[in-house]
């Protein structure tokens, strides 16, 4: 299970350009009646109401990731850090963006995106680890609170379009896209407001550090993490490729002093030594499954006679997605078998090989061991309950797919096939539940009006009803960036 990538083809970000500008509208039409933020005004409820709807919006316009090897980790990284951090007034929630984006972000109330760029490009865990614990500095030192918290007649809705401009801005590369989100002048003015300064980037990075340091990292970490933004840079002709540097000017000054913030550390901090096991395998797994899969094949390829268990694993999965032969990619699964076959990660990818080529005898082989090794692999459960439903066991299929959906919510595909299940095991007023929701996740608004009549004249209960009525909030909630509502 995984949510289909946003490719970098040409056209891509004009259309998410377009979109986006779309959205702005949306959103300013819709929302524009709400309370005004100010300095006076906006609080810890604003800032709350501002964070879920910023959510929202990211969540409807950009392909998140949802695989527990790659989430858990990004997760653990993001808990390690928060852990040495001031207690904050909001939980920390995290979300991976499909995107080659050097960069990740931290938003209002707590929620934290990090882009699929940043783990491909860095080196070691204590990289991605600097540049998360600076965008949570950022966060603990209140810099975008404090700075909506100074502005005056913006209503929440327009905050929140400006700052999805921003962010969708960086995660393309296309500079001027923020500033077509930030359609009018106040707006544009706010957009240009909303950017940190440099005494702002200079706080984050010292509280960053610090935050770093506590967690257990090597202090190299964002120092290293810089280095690598510069080179990516320089090599890239400082154009539109989309790189955390890009937002984040006076990196050079930046990096000089916090190398000498480093040569103040104690001797045995600046010498820690970075643990990258879990790192590489969330690489791995990102590469060969969400970047283009004949770049993938041919990096793997590269590493020859010097590929471990892992790489392997990671060509086989590239090659199951490209257009070559696919007795290719059964050779390489059955070399990452030999090689790992007691890896519930690789037990898990060769088995969704073997359901994807129909040979259900040995995918149900390989799933029930991953299973047995990693029974929250929300992963394994898909397609271990896809495979049972094909099979023709719909209602032994639930339970592994309801697991699923507790874990990861608001993913289109995941609602759509458990509607299907359901569907299939007779549950009729839950299929049509879950196909409505599998649209609004996918934010298509005719086909939630066309499910939702369907699921309303399934309703039969009292705990049907109870459900609808959270189905219909659910709706509500995202049909704020639609162009129509579909509720009367």
């Amino acid at each position: 299970m995984y949510v289909p990538s946003l490719r970098h083809r040409p056209g891509a970000t004009r259309r998410l350009a377009a979109a986006a500008a779309a959205v702005w509208l949306a959103v300013s039409l819709v929302l524009a009646p709400t309370a005004q933020a100010s300095f006076f005004s906006f609080d810890l409820k604003d800032e709350r109401e501002l964070g879920e709807k910023f959510n929202t919006l990211i969540r409807a316009r950009m392909p998140l990731i949802e695989d527990t090897e790659i989430n858990d980790y990004i997760s653990g990284v993001v808990e390690r850090i928060v852990k040495v951090m001031p207690p904050q007034p909001f939980p920390f929630n995290v979300a991976i963006i499909n995107n080659n984006a050097v960069n990740a972000f931290a938003g209002p109330a707590g929620y934290v995106f990090v882009f699929t760029g940043l783990i491909l490009q860095m080196e070691h865990e204590s990289e991605i680890a600097g540049v998360v614990a600076h965008e949570l500095a950022h966060v603990s030192q209140r810099h975008i609170a404090k700075r909506v918290g100074e502005m005056k007649m913006l209503s929440i809705g327009q905050l929140v379009g400006v700052l999805a401009g921003a962010v969708l801005g960086q995660a393309t590369g296309n500079q001027d896209l923020g500033t077509l989100m930030a359609v009018g002048s106040q707006a544009a003015t706010a957009h240009a407001y909303l950017k940190y300064s440099r005494d702002d980037e200079r706080e984050a990075d010292q509280v960053g550090m610090n935050y770093l340091v506590a967690a257990g990292y090597s202090p190299q970490g964002l120092v290293e993490a810089f280095e690598t933004m510069r080179k990516l840079k320089f090599m890239q002709g400082g154009g539109d490729i989309p790189t955390y540097l890009s937002t984040h000017p006076g990196l050079n000054e930046r990096m000089a002093y916090l190398k000498d913030r480093v040569k103040m550390l104690p001797k045995d901090v600046q010498d820690r030594k970075d643990q990258d096991a879990a790192f590489k395998r969330a690489q791995v797994l990102v590469r060969a499954r969400y970047t283009d899969p004949k770049n993938a094949v041919a990096y793997f390829r590269k590493i020859g006679d010097k590929a471990t268990c892992l790489d392997k694993l990671g060509l086989a999965i590239a090659l199951s997605r490209s257009l070559e032969d696919m007795s290719q990619a059964k050779a390489a699964f059955d070399a990452a078998l030999a090689c790992g076959g007691t890896d519930p990660l690789v037990l898990r990818e060769s088995g969704r090989y073997y359901l994807k080529i129909r040979d259900f005898a040995r995918a149900k082989t390989l799933l029930e061991a991953a299973l047995r090794q990693n029974p929250g692999d929300i992963d394994s459960n898909f397609e271990y309950g896809r495979m049972l439903a094909q099979e023709g066991n719909p209602k032994a299929a639930i339970s592994y797919m309801e697991k699923v959906r507790l874990r990861v919510p608001e993913n289109g595909e995941i609602r759509a096939i458990y509607g299907q299940i359901l569907g299939q095991a007779g549950d009729i007023f839950h299929a049509y539940l879950n196909l409505t929701y599998a649209a609004v996740y996918e934010n298509n608004p005719m086909q939630v009006k066309f499910q939702l009549e369907k699921t309303k004249a399934a309703a039969k209960t009292d705990d049907d009803r109870r459900e609808l009525a959270k189905l219909q909030a659910a709706i509500e909630k995202r049909a704020e960036f639609w162009k129509k509502k579909i509720l009367n």
